[in-house]
């Protein structure tokens, strides 16, 4: 430690001690003080930032994109400018004609075109053309059964009509469209409409073979009777459907005459109103009854 000489006043001994201070804090050559300031000059160095070499092959990336797009809005042009020719052209434009010589002018086909010849006898009637109608078989069978058409009437013979009188009929034999929900878009019967509650008399002599009252609850036939009678050596069914609940009194294996009681009009079963559902079965197949009854009952 450096001896200070006695100080002759107190601020001589302040600035004495404070120099002493100053030089035990002085950093001694070397060592230290290199190292110091080689960590200054490390810190002094300048980083090389990592973008620094990203921002080229970015720049390189920009520049392709930038190519690729130009390329692509070229070749799009050319294809719509491609359409527009190819629209534009005729056809034939692109097939080979054929050459006048070495001037490779195009000639014209000699060959001669068709001809049509016409008797100045024959005419026309445009008028006919127009006058003709095409009709489905519903339309067909609707034209025969609704334009005020009747069937039935009084009878004598062995095969009579279920009414002694003419009635109407409002759905016709075969495909139709189906009226209601469970009914059937191909009719086996026909419908006839006397009124509700009317009488339905036997087409012919014969034994019940089938009946349903109701009992048991009704299927789409509602309350039906079915009659079997032999009929020229052939085996014929007649159904009545849709009667009235409780207006028939026949039994399954009763015999049946011709002309007797069946029962009441009515709407049982899958039915829109009250009529008589009337179908005719010959040998196993259900056939239209209108012209069958017309030829064997003989009144229309």
């Amino acid at each position: 430690m450096t001896e200070l000489p006695q100080a002759t006043s107190r601020r001589e001994l302040r600035e004495r001690e404070r120099a002493a201070e100053l030089t035990r804090g002085r950093p001694q050559p070397g060592g230290r003080d290199r190292q110091s300031r080689a960590q200054s000059a490390e810190k002094a160095r300048p980083v090389r930032s990592s973008t620094a070499s990203v921002r080229p092959a970015a720049r390189r990336g920009s520049r392709a994109r930038t190519i690729g797009s130009r390329l692509l809005s070229l070749a799009a042009m050319m294809f719509a400018g491609a359409i527009v020719v190819g629209m534009s052209l005729p056809a034939n434009a692109f097939y080979p004609s054929s050459a006048d010589g070495a001037n490779g002018r195009a000639t014209a086909s000699s060959k001669a075109g068709q001809s049509v010849t016409v008797s100045s006898d024959e005419k026309v009637d445009v008028g006919t053309r127009d006058k003709v109608q095409v009709l489905s078989w519903a339309q067909v069978l609707a034209q025969k059964y609704n334009n005020g058409a009747k069937v039935g009437g009084a009878g004598t013979g062995p095969i009579r009509w279920p009414f002694p009188y003419p009635v109407h009929i409002s759905s016709g034999f075969g495909p139709r469209i189906a009226p209601c929900r469970g009914c059937s878009s191909y009719h086996e019967g026909i419908d006839m409409v006397p009124g509700d509650k009317a009488a339905i008399f036997s087409a012919s002599t014969g034994v019940v073979t089938k009946r349903n009252d109701g009992s048991n609850g009704y299927d789409s036939y509602g309350n039906v009777v079915v009659i079997t009678s032999k009929v020229d050596g052939h085996t014929v069914t007649f159904t009545y459907a849709h009667m009235t609940t409780g207006s028939s009194a026949l039994l399954l294996g009763q015999t049946v005459q011709v002309g007797d009681f069946i029962g009441l009009v009515g709407e049982t079963g899958e039915a829109t109103g009250p009529h008589l559902h009337f179908e005719v079965n010959v040998d196993g197949t259900t056939i239209d009854p209108v012209p069958w009854m017309t030829a064997h009952a003989g009144a229309n």
